[in-house]
């Protein structure tokens, strides 16, 4: 029952949107018809007519692709998922894009044949293929056609143009990158939630060029290297690291790969899915510090030597 009033929904959805859609095709139609009529009672010229009409293709193209965004890619995400709405969604996009363009250029008296297939239109293209907005585009269709990413993924990203301060870790570093899960890929921009809460909108040709690392239910490693004092005897504390690794999921041996005068250093290395390097840390490491703090301390040398050399002159 519950799905047959979920059906019965988006079909009634989809009627309302083609409607309205098509109600302001004819309101458009119409006007620009009122509009060609008008010029002689009203003595329009050309140069006040196109520009009106233009208007009215701008107005109307604006309504429709709310219509879209508000209504018909609702129901696309809902009827066929988020991912495959994207490239519906994208490809719906381009071509409104392309026809208000085109419509606006009719408008002004520019004829369609001579709009598409001529050659100063098509050098045109190609010159401005470089500049911000159509590059932004092409990177849009790239991102459609080779999918390194898609709606829903969690990524990881860095780009020249979004410089970052290396963060660091006792004798480590970790990536400089952004993360966020990626919420649109538009025409223009490629918009994700980032970890911290505000939405980023990165221009497409930007993601395009960045080095973008998608954590998406793929398994990785994630590296944890901690100092612990050298008093503790490092046979009796690793086997215990090892059971606590074992005992949260995570069956890895942690081994010494640094030593100092009053510290050596273990590395753990541990294969996750979870989508965030830190919460992975935070479970380890809040496991690993009660044990560090009970672990118990060997004298050092140099306590054991004054200790030796105390006795000795007691006994003289």
């Amino acid at each position: 029952m519950a799905n047959h009033n979920h059906n019965g929904e988006l079909k009634r959805l989809w009627r309302k949107t083609g409607i309205l859609i098509l109600i302001l095709f004819i309101i458009g139609v119409l006007l620009a018809i009122m509009v060609n009529i008008a010029k002689g009672p009203l003595h329009l010229s050309k140069s006040v007519a196109d520009p009106i009409k233009a208007l009215i293709v701008l107005l109307i193209g604006g309504a429709i692709s709310f219509l879209l965004e508000r209504y018909l890619f609702q129901l696309t995400s809902r009827t066929i998922g988020a991912k495959s709405t994207t490239s519906l969604r994208f490809i719906i996009r381009l071509f409104l894009f392309f026809a208000i363009v085109l419509a606006v250029l009719a408008a002004f008296g520019v004829g369609l044949s001579s709009v598409v297939f001529g050659g100063a239109f098509v050098t045109a293209v190609i010159g401005l293929a470089g500049q911000t907005l159509f590059s932004n585009l092409i990177a849009g269709i790239a991102l459609l056609i080779f999918h390194p990413f898609e709606v829903g993924d969690r990524i990881n990203f860095v780009a020249w143009q979004y410089p970052i301060l290396m963060p660091s870790f006792p004798h480590e570093s970790t990536k400089p990158t952004y993360s966020g899960n990626v919420v649109d890929i538009s025409l223009m921009y490629t918009t994700v939630l980032t970890d911290s809460g505000p939405v980023m909108a990165v221009p497409n040709g930007t993601i395009i060029q960045a080095l973008v690392e998608n954590v998406s239910g793929k398994k990785r490693t994630v590296r944890m290297r901690f100092d612990v004092d050298i008093s503790v005897d490092p046979h009796e504390f690793m086997p215990q690291v090892q059971k606590i690794l074992e005992n949260l999921g995570y069956p890895t041996s942690p081994r010494i790969i640094d030593m100092t005068p009053t510290s050596y250093s273990l590395l753990i290395l541990v294969e996750t899915s979870s989508p965030n390097d830190d919460d992975v840390r935070d479970q380890i490491m809040s496991s690993l510090v009660p044990l560090v703090q009970s672990s118990p301390r060997v004298a050092p040398r140099q306590a054991v030597i004054a200790e030796h050399d105390n006795k000795s002159d007691s006994k003289s």
